[in-house]
């Protein structure tokens, strides 16, 4: 891809479908706004609204396979109208590399890796009578790796429990359709779950997604923080209904990249990675130098912590062509070859 005058391949950003940049999907968002306006800066309970929003969180129920969802305007509003609603009924269990969208001031997440954080959180539900509100991501995007929650059959059945899961880096992408999470955490009579995602990233859509079941959902629209607040563009979510085709072939595009990429490799790569996700961790900072002077440019920058070391990693996107992929897989490769 040439992103200036002079000529650079970028393997960094959340775009994994390649949205921002898709004709097809551009041109769905230009009818959208030509239908029903650039924006609609009424309140969510107007009572006169646009039938798009409602049509838009029937796609989005039916395509990540929940009973009921909201559309907000952002994946920040969306996690914060979740957790304003239950944190003075439950407590908040935060689990590690918990978002800071989720957060509710500035909670005491845990440093430790998420298979011992489960071990913990199971014995703190099951020995309190309080009901608990548990925060997690669905994946770790940053290592990268893919949370199982089949741990919450192991919560005391007597306990009630709402899990809130953030799929922001795996909606549209992971599960055999892009699916997402929600269908893969488990169905229990003691644990509602709920799902939030910004749609910002694989769906190329700024607004946020909450999935759950029919009873919380409405509880979510009857809520002051929803009542008052304005919706995402309608127009963008014209584009997201009618992208459902667009958004599997450059599912399969990614898939195919992916497994380019991953046979160009030779052993002992340096890079980390798990199958059928597009995040590479490069586990030698001298790495991404070598790559930024093949002009290369990768994510790079300190994460969580501002003031933390630099993450260095490689972002595929169904965009990458595969000359792209065969220059950085020659350049990785160089990088780690032996010396000598």
């Amino acid at each position: 891809m040439d992103t200036g005058s002079t000529s650079t391949l970028f393997f960094g950003g959340t775009a994994y479908l390649g949205m921002p940049g898709n004709e097809s999907f551009r041109q769905l968002v230009i009818k959208g706004m030509e239908l029903y306006g650039v924006n609609h800066g009424a309140s969510r309970n107007n009572n006169i609204t646009l039938d798009i929003f409602s049509i838009a969180e029937k796609t989005a129920a039916k395509r990540f396979e929940a009973e009921d969802a909201i559309i907000v305007s952002s994946g920040y509003l969306a996690a914060q109208l979740v957790v304003q609603q239950y944190f003075a009924s439950h407590q908040l269990i935060y689990a590690p590399e918990t978002h800071p969208a989720l957060w509710l001031g500035i909670p005491a997440a845990p440093k430790m890796k998420f298979s011992d954080w489960v071990e913990q959180v199971i014995v703190q539900i099951n020995s309190s009578d309080l009901p608990s509100l548990i925060i997690s991501n669905s994946l770790n995007n940053l290592i990268p790796e893919i949370y199982d929650f089949n741990w919450l059959h192991r919560i005391d059945p007597h306990k009630r429990v709402i899990i809130l899961v953030d799929d922001s880096h795996g909606i549209g992408i992971v599960g055999d359709q892009g699916q997402g999470a929600y269908s893969r955490i488990p169905v229990l009579p003691n644990v509602q779950k709920i799902v939030i995602a910004s749609m910002a990233k694989a769906l190329g859509v700024d607004a946020g997604l909450i999935l759950g079941n029919f009873s919380m959902i409405e509880q979510f629209r009857s809520s002051p923080v929803y009542a008052g607040s304005s919706p995402p563009s309608p127009g963008m979510l014209y584009a997201f209904v009618n992208s459902e085709e667009i958004y599997k072939n450059e599912l399969k595009k990614l898939r195919m990249n992916l497994r380019l990429f991953t046979d160009l490799l030779n052993a002992g790569s340096g890079l980390f990675f798990i199958n059928d996700f597009p995040v590479f961790l490069l586990k030698d900072d001298a790495a991404a130098s070598v790559l930024l002077k093949n002009g290369i440019n990768i994510s790079s920058f300190p994460y969580p912590d501002p003031k933390g070391k630099s993450l260095n990693r490689i972002v595929l996107s169904s965009n990458h062509q595969r000359e792209d992929l065969e220059i950085l897989a020659n350049a990785i490769n160089g990088a780690n070859a032996p010396k000598g």
